[in-house]
């Protein structure tokens, strides 16, 4: 199936994927001046809709952009709908830029904000390395500095770490601050367990991760401690577990840092856990949202 088949909701309707069209002149096109959010729905219900709606709106208030008003749950669960993805697991994505314009730097007053959808399947794959785990690589820079909290359209960092891991035949890259301290990963949290704690990154400096907040609860509804520091890289190889989170790929196991094996090489018992009680969660929270017409 083509990504262009299929339907894509457009500045306030729903279009044929491959009619679906934005101007040459949308700011989001040409200088990143936009946000996204992506999210995972379960069964035609996507997963904290709203935690992901405020971040956007937060965001998009600190570029001076408007979200529309629109009601995004109904939107996208017809979205969904017209995919054929009412009853399936998907991966759904709202894109907001500032709208088409005069190509200058400075952006105009008055501007019609450019907002639309797109849906799909989520990917096999994540299944089989929730299950076997999944090796990472180290990236010697990182998403710190401008606006690293706001989930912007300038994603240059992470497809150039995204396609480092791949030649390195990694899952995913993790972004190194000074040559010392570990951040995150080109589209995840990364979480490290020793003992009966979990340690992971302070969030500034890095993308407030809903479902990071998410884990971070349930973790302590276990009776874990949770512990927000400077990771040093080094604290990688000894810990006894090491996962990523993300909305999309909920929890995978880290098992491997390049060739050398973290935790035994095989996924901890506490990643397995938290696994099992964010999937739980997520998927009785979704249902509970009464999304479905």
């Amino acid at each position: 199936m083509s990504y262009l088949d299929g339907t894509v909701f457009l500045d306030g309707r729903f279009v044929r994927a491959d009619r679906a069209r934005v101007s040459v002149f949308d700011r989001g096109l040409l200088y990143g001046d936009g946000l996204f959010e992506t999210m995972r729905a379960y069964r035609g219900c996507v997963f904290a809709l709203d935690e992901h709606l405020s971040r956007l709106r937060q965001s998009a208030d600190v570029l001076g952009i408007a979200l529309p008003q629109r009601d995004w749950r109904g939107t996208l669960v017809e979205l969904l709908r017209r995919n054929g993805l009412g009853a399936k697991d998907a991966w759904v994505r709202l894109n907001l830029t500032r709208g088409s314009a005069a190509p200058d730097i400075l952006p105009p007053d008055g501007v019609l904000p450019t907002v639309f959808a797109l849906v799909k399947p989520v990917a096999s794959g994540f299944s089989d390395v929730q299950r076997v785990g999944a090796r990472v690589t180290l990236l010697t820079y990182s998403r710190h500095g401008f606006m690293p909290e706001h989930k912007t359209l300038n994603y240059l960092p992470t497809i150039l770490g995204k396609a480092a891991a791949a030649r390195r035949g990694a899952y995913e890259g993790l972004f190194v601050r000074d040559g010392r301290y570990l951040m995150e990963g080109t589209s995840s949290s990364v979480f490290l367990v020793r003992g009966n704690a979990l340690q992971t990154p302070p969030v500034a400096g890095i993308l407030p991760g809903v479902t990071r907040r998410v884990i971070q609860q349930l973790a302590e509804s276990e009776g874990l401690r949770v512990v927000e520091k400077e990771t040093p890289v080094a604290a990688l190889k000894k810990a006894d577990e090491v996962f990523l989170t993300s909305s999309v790929a909920e929890v995978v196991p880290i098992t491997r840092l390049d060739d050398t094996s973290i935790g035994g090489g095989t996924p901890g018992p506490i990643t397995l856990l938290l696994q099992r009680k964010y999937r739980a969660f997520a998927r009785r929270a979704a249902a509970a949202d009464h999304c479905r017409p």
